[in-house]
């Protein structure tokens, strides 16, 4: 009988070793299949993405048809504000008192640098056609210019010399009602209006404007952390110890908020700008953290104010970017940053580099569909498609 046994016993022995083996070589074959099962999909993948990297182009101007104005240095001149008109009409400003504008769609370019203003800092225009166009500067004084004549004179509407007071973005709701948002002073935002086109503006009460947390601000990193839309509805988005989504349907009278899930809590982090999503009450806001430009992380965050819901998505990973704007015409996002310019396909996952040049702002026409980019070094340039 134990010798029965023990021989039943090697019987068992042997098929669980058998058993064993079949497992173990299964699971061979399963990482085998998985590994290349990736290895296709990131073919797949890296094909797709190059078939769009084709398609799209960003195309640096050429400067030597650039008219540069006494005082003007373009290699030592950083734009971040930027404002297209039409497919030929293009307002561009920046560090020095630095402005320059195009009739031609960016053929040629006339720069001036503005008498009294050379150590100003503009960051935002909104330009209405190739006469009229009203801009900020960040810094102190803090102020807003309007130009009526084409960039030829220009009115200085608004001057605080407070150092309290660091203007941050711009935007109109028309060509008469616009309003500013600027860093918080005694715990909140401060938020100025224009009712008559530019020429007066009024600082609203702190009873209609956003609290703000301490270390808490918005970046004038492209003039795009605040945006108007409708008749009535405005919001902006902020960044250091703490990003939020701010969002109001009443010209900024009230408002609500979301803190959003990007990464936060430094000087250097949060959102630096949002587009509105359709319906207008879905706002995607991006960023990052600008002193670890290269990391790719969720620096995408989106926020459905209806259902007061923030997430992210598989199409949340990109690098640190400054600007972001919505291409409904050809059905793509493109942001931009001091990493590059990357686009995402509405119907792709994922991001992908269309250039490793850095820029600050990148804007589309408001009537037609020319895309224009500004950044540092004086460096203007259209997107190709």
């Amino acid at each position: 009988m134990r010798g029965l046994e023990n021989g039943r016993n090697q019987n068992n022995l042997n098929s669980q070793n058998e058993l064993l083996k079949s497992i173990h070589l299964a699971y061979i074959c399963l990482n085998k299949a998985i590994m290349i099962r990736s290895f296709i999909t990131n073919i797949i993948l890296l094909f797709l993405c190059n078939a769009a990297i084709a398609q799209y182009k960003v195309e640096l101007l050429d400067s030597s048809n650039f008219k540069l104005g006494e005082g003007v240095i373009l290699s030592k001149t950083s734009f971040r504000g930027l404002s297209v008109v039409d497919d030929q009409t293009i307002w561009v400003i920046g560090s020095k008192g630095t402005i320059a504008k195009s009739h031609d769609g960016g053929k040629t370019f006339e720069f001036k640098q503005l008498k009294g203003y050379e150590r100003s800092d503009f960051r935002d225009i909104e330009a209405f056609d190739d006469k009229r166009a009203i801009m900020l500067s960040s810094g102190t004084p803090a102020y807003i210019l309007k130009t009526i004549d084409g960039g030829q004179t220009w009115k200085e509407v608004y001057k605080n010399l407070d150092t309290a007071y660091f203007l941050d973005a711009m935007d109109f709701w028309d060509e008469t009602r616009g309003i500013l948002v600027a860093d918080p002073k005694h715990g909140h935002f401060v938020l100025l209006q224009t009712k008559d086109a530019g020429e007066n503006w009024q600082e609203l009460d702190t009873n209609h404007t956003p609290k703000a947390m301490e270390g808490e601000a918005v970046f004038a990193a492209s003039g795009t952390s605040l945006r108007c839309t409708s008749d009535s509805i405005v919001a902006f988005v902020s960044g250091g110890t703490s990003s939020n989504f701010y969002y109001s349907k009443s010209n900024g009278l009230n408002w609500i908020n979301k803190k959003s899930k990007i990464i936060q809590g430094q000087n250097s982090q949060g959102m630096f700008s949002f587009i509105f999503n359709s319906p207008e009450n879905n706002m995607v806001g991006i960023g990052g953290d600008y002193l670890r430009d290269t990391i790719r992380m969720k620096n995408v965050i989106f926020w459905d104010v209806i259902k007061n819901k923030s997430h992210t998505s598989m199409n949340s990973i990109t690098s640190y970017k400054s600007c972001f704007e919505n291409l409904k015409f050809i059905h793509n996002e493109i942001s931009c940053g001091t990493d590059g310019v990357e686009m995402l396909d509405y119907k792709k996952p994922y991001w992908y580099k269309v250039s490793s040049e850095s820029f600050n702002v990148v804007r589309k026409a408001k009537k037609g569909n020319a895309v224009f980019l500004a950044g540092g070094k004086g460096r203007i340039s259209r997107l190709v498609y």
